[in-house]
């Protein structure tokens, strides 16, 4: 109905003439006329001539509306493809029409703009490139100029913080006398390559700690082989304590300590040098053009900046190992070798003293979250000592030693159970309960971590009882270690007898009761006897 009106809008005037034509032949106005059969033949031309413009105006009108149609589906499909779509000609001018995804990409409208201030970028070798490959591409004709031109172009460009892939494609022209076009096509690929980029960081460096990894070492092995290298040297380190780190203080602050070693590495090390970290706690130092003195001077400075770290819950500490090899040779497998053996045994060496800083360090932790006085370690240990020597066990079935350590960490799990759990003075849940006596097996794990296995299975059976209700195996009788009976006596008396936030102390004689109490249930019923009568043997206390 539209159309209609439209048609009649537009030929209007040719209608009336038309239509009254018509009239005045069927009213007989011009009967007897001469020119009358003329005139009806034009006016019978004139209306098929009319109709069949009319008609030709529908066609035209429908292939126009289809080639619109056709128009904004394709404006569609290039506006939502995700790409950026320009054309230019020889004045490089980009032209009116481009893809809305063009303004997405370089954030502004860009029509008029000359294609080379687009793209510019500070590579200035880069913007020399563009503008040859556009000229020649633009007056080329053959075909494969203009394929061997457009390959020279790069398929990824950084411009700004974008990266941009490009595609160039020339447009032959319609007709003979228009110009060659080119069109390009542009991705923004910034996200897929700075994921490209993470993935290739992450193939040869260490996530945690950012350095090179294992990978990396091996993949520049042949490099290392090369006779301007040499002499070349290697440090092997390894920190110490990591797993002891690692359960008593979380490995949060156990990849603090890596963290730390390898920036104290970086930091004593030349920028030529290659920095690795090998695997686990153990790190690797290639020192190119590095003779076995000044390798030597290098794992100085290391452990000086070692013992310069602060905000650490324990000292940082590492073992190292070096090898040089003077001259040139194609295996150099021997060269890590050597350095990881001595790197081994300067960790056995240290291996003590390492031990007691770590236990230092524990106690430290153990004063600061457990809710016991500095004293309560010393006195059962003096307890324990005298309980001993008074049993005869001193002599050969108990090792001193493992005595004093024990006695130092018997309560080390306890640094795993949330404060609000040990402080609590009112009864258990059955949750709590369960996460209560975890500190068995917690301190049982810690003890491992510095390799003293005799103690560790001594702290896990420690809230073991006589009768076999204790946890967390339900050892009974002598069963349990004689480490663990006798401590369990002499740490429960020096519990009750000293205040904790949660309670006041008992007295000696109430404290006495109690042991008497627990005698064959919890408590090794020989011990319990020796342990009140030597307590009772003057009245001052012998041994308490």
């Amino acid at each position: 109905m539209i159309e209609r009106d439209f048609q009649r809008q537009l030929f209007d005037k040719e209608l009336r003439v038309l239509e009254q034509a018509l009239l005045d032949i069927a009213d007989g106005k011009y009967e007897g006329n001469e020119f009358l059969t003329d005139y009806k033949l034009i006016v019978a031309n004139y209306e098929k001539l009319l109709t069949f413009t009319r008609r030709i105006f529908k066609i035209s009108d429908i292939q126009a509306r289809n080639l619109l149609q056709r128009e904004n589906e394709i404006k569609n499909i290039l506006n939502n493809a995700g790409q950026g779509f320009l054309t230019f000609g020889q004045d490089l001018i980009i032209n009116r029409e481009y893809s809305l995804e063009c303004e997405k990409i370089f954030g502004f409208k860009i029509s008029r703009l000359n294609i080379l201030d687009l793209l510019r970028s500070e590579d200035e070798e880069q913007n020399a490139l563009f503008a040859e490959v556009f000229r020649t591409v633009l007056e080329s004709t053959e075909h494969e100029i203009l394929q061997q031109t457009i390959s020279k172009l790069p398929k990824v460009i950084k411009r700004e913080d974008q990266y941009l892939s490009i595609e160039l494609k020339p447009i032959p022209p319609s007709y003979e006398d228009d110009n060659l076009l080119c069109m390009l096509i542009l991705t923004d690929v910034t996200e897929k390559h700075k994921a490209q980029e993470q993935v290739a960081f992450l193939s040869f460096h260490d996530k945690l700690t950012s350095l090179y990894n294992r990978a990396y070492i091996d993949s520049w092995l042949e490099e290392l082989q090369m006779e301007d290298t040499f002499p070349l040297s290697v440090i092997m380190a390894d920190l110490n304590g990591l797993k002891l780190s690692n359960d008593v203080y979380g490995h949060i602050q156990g990849d603090e300590l890596l963290i730390r070693l390898a920036k104290v590495l970086l930091q004593c090390t030349r920028k030529t040098d290659i920095v690795a970290r090998w695997g686990g706690d153990e790190f690797i130092i290639l020192l190119p053009s590095t003779d076995s003195q000044a390798c030597e001077k290098v794992a100085e400075r290391i452990i000086a900046g070692c013992k310069q770290q602060e905000g650490l819950p324990t000292e940082l500490s590492v073992s190292l190992g070096m090898a040089t090899q003077k001259k040139f040779t194609k295996n150099i497998s021997d060269l890590f070798g050597m350095a990881e053996n001595r790197m081994y045994s300067d960790k056995l060496l240290k291996s003590k003293d390492v031990r007691n800083r770590l236990i230092l360090s524990v106690e430290r932790e153990l004063h600061k979250r457990f809710f016991e006085d500095p004293g309560h370690v010393e006195r059962v240990g003096y307890l324990a000592f005298n309980l001993a020597k008074a049993a005869e066990l001193s002599a050969g079935s108990l090792d001193l030693d493992n005595l004093n350590l024990m006695t130092r960490l018997h309560d080390i799990g306890k640094v795993g159970i949330p404060k609000e759990i040990l402080g609590k003075d009112t009864e258990l849940t059955n949750q709590e309960w369960e996460i209560m006596q975890r500190h068995s097996e917690i301190g049982f794990r810690m003890a491992q971590s510095i390799d003293e296995l005799v103690v560790a299975k001594a702290i896990l059976a420690l809230r073991e009882h006589w009768d076999g209700s204790g946890y967390p195996r339900g050892l009974k009788g002598d069963q349990i270690p004689v480490l663990s009976r006798l401590v369990a006596i002499v740490d429960a008396y020096d519990v009750m007898t000293h205040s904790r936030p949660y309670r006041p102390a008992k007295s000696k004689e109430e404290a006495i009761d109690e042991l008497k109490q627990g005698s064959g249930k919890q408590f090794d019923p020989s011990l319990i006897d020796l342990f009140i009568n030597e307590l009772t043997k003057s009245a001052q206390g012998a041994i308490c």
